[in-house]
């Protein structure tokens, strides 16, 4: 039989350790909600996929992540998909526990040591693998041991209470039959159970809350974080001051103030939602902000049609002119060959030439609106010296509609012709093609660049304007994505476009 002893101390480290895992799941559940662990933004708990970032993204994303939606294929292949996505949580989740455990064997007191611990694998992951979610990274520490802290209010309080009655019922002269050292285990595994169940309900309202992976400013990241700083700082202070040591023996804080047993856990409550409000305001801000954009965007996407139209409009006329005015050319032309002067005709012909030049159809795409607008590119590239080639076409039995496909145009070739303009020129170039495969439809636009003449910051604002918010929302639109990559001084940005069949559209 184990003694007395040995029992206590198995069920101690029993509660502990699974304390511990719990609060690691907890913690990259938390994690997750605020930062992308998974390829295809699986939650942990919910099991629900979206896009990694939403079509009206806020903020700046680095070029080489910029992606929208991911395609799992058939059922089977999604069920294999999300299993293999899950391995990076679960491999954070059991290194977490694993290295928490040890600690707690060698050095009993967390603090700061599960601090440094939890800071040191998460910071270090997303400095290797998701640079851009640091920010948001930093946020979840903080939250999470915020919210532990505030755990500890409840907790403490409730087992105060606890265990006044549970040592006054065993007391001598009750005839309580209860072993105080069953009791003492009991009490372990009462308290760390709802030590984790309180955890688990304070993180709960924020995975339900946070529907969709936000990119988070510095500023922002201030902002959400005062209460949560607030709450860290108060609990560090009242778990110096819980227990005085005096000569005459300790004497504990709530014995002293039994009011602070109800005050505590009212002020951690207050702290609690003051922060849950926080980030609900913070996430409703910036929904509101993308509707705008998206509204804004639509506004610049029918503005974009309708200078199409024009752009067509206008091509045509000058076509119509130009035929118009062919007779009157060829009569001249007649007249100054029977009088001899060969060098005014070669003067009147190269003039006419400009004019046949202005209204030259050098791509053919297979559609008149996207005609117009490669062939306006062209003229502006050769304007400008950027070589430019074509190899764009355009079929109308993939389903997607020309106007939409018009502005993708558009608004790719715009940047890279900007981008190709103020380059060296050895790299002014612009090259745009489709490649038609059995399902979808890639459009692959790629342009010199010149990176001495751009900061970081500035790249980025170039790459992230209304115009690619309207080519992103065209490619969520038809369950497609867009992704930009840089190699070198060479950007390249993929529109995929999945076909529709004849009654989708």
């Amino acid at each position: 039989m184990l003694s007395a002893d040995v029992k206590v101390n198995l069920l101690y480290a029993a509660s502990q350790i699974t304390g511990i895992i719990c609060r690691a799941f907890f913690f990259v559940m938390i994690w997750n909600t605020f930062v992308p662990l998974c390829s295809d933004s699986i939650r942990i708990g919910t099991f629900r996929t979206e896009p990694l970032i939403k079509p009206s993204f806020a903020g700046n994303i680095p070029l080489k992540t910029l992606q929208y939606k991911n395609d799992c294929g058939n059922n089977a292949n999604s069920l294999k998909a999300r299993f293999n996505n899950l391995n990076t949580p679960i491999k954070l989740f059991i290194l977490i526990s694993f290295i928490e455990i040890a600690r707690w064997f060698m050095n009993e007191d967390g603090w700061p040591f599960e601090i440094i611990i939890l800071s040191g694998i998460s910071l270090s992951f997303m400095f290797v693998y998701k640079r851009e979610y640091i920010k948001e990274t930093i946020f979840t520490l903080v939250l999470y041991l915020n919210l532990r802290y505030l755990s500890w209010f409840f907790v403490n309080s409730f087992m105060n209470e606890l265990i006044k009655r549970v040592m006054t019922s065993a007391g001598p002269g009750r005839g309580s039959n209860i072993s105080p050292i069953s009791t003492i285990g009991v009490l372990f595994f009462v308290a760390e159970a709802l030590y984790c169940l309180v955890l688990f309900g304070e993180i709960l309202p924020f995975i339900k809350s946070i529907q969709q992976y936000e990119k988070m400013s510095f500023t922002e990241l201030c902002y959400l974080s005062v209460m949560n700083i607030a709450g860290i700082i108060l609990t560090r202070i009242m778990l110096g001051i819980a227990v005085f040591k005096t000569t005459e023996g300790d004497i504990v804080l709530l014995d002293m103030y039994p009011y602070l047993v109800y005050l505590l856990p009212a002020i951690a409550l207050f702290l609690y939602l003051g922060e849950l409000c926080a980030v609900i305001i913070w996430k409703k801000y910036n929904q509101y902000r993308q509707k705008s954009e998206m509204v804004f965007a639509g506004n610049v996407e029918r503005e974009s049609i309708q200078r199409r139209l024009e752009d067509t409009e206008r091509y045509y006329e000058q076509v119509r002119k130009a035929r118009h005015e062919m007779a009157n050319h060829l009569t001249t032309i007649r007249g100054l060959a029977e009088q001899g002067l060969i060098l005014d005709m070669k003067q009147y012909i190269s003039e006419i030439d400009d004019t046949i030049q202005s209204v030259e159809m050098r791509y053919f795409t297979g559609n008149p609106v996207t005609d117009v607008v490669i062939n306006d590119k062209y003229r502006k590239a050769k304007e400008k010296g950027i070589l430019f080639s074509s190899v764009f076409s355009f079929d109308e039995s993939w389903g997607i509609a020309v106007y939409d496909l018009s502005i993708v145009l558009s608004n790719i070739l715009d940047n890279a012709l900007k981008a190709a303009e103020e380059s060296a020129d050895d790299s002014k170039y612009v090259s745009i093609k489709t490649v038609d495969k059995e399902n979808v439809v890639l459009i692959v636009c790629e342009n010199g660049f010149d990176k001495s003449t751009h900061t970081e910051r500035d790249a980025d604002d170039f790459w992230h304007g209304i115009g690619l918010k309207n080519v992103a929302d065209i490619a969520e639109r038809y369950d497609g994505t867009m992704r930009i990559t840089e190699d070198g001084e060479i950007f390249k940005i993929t529109v995929m476009l999945k076909k529709r069949c004849p009654s989708d559209t």
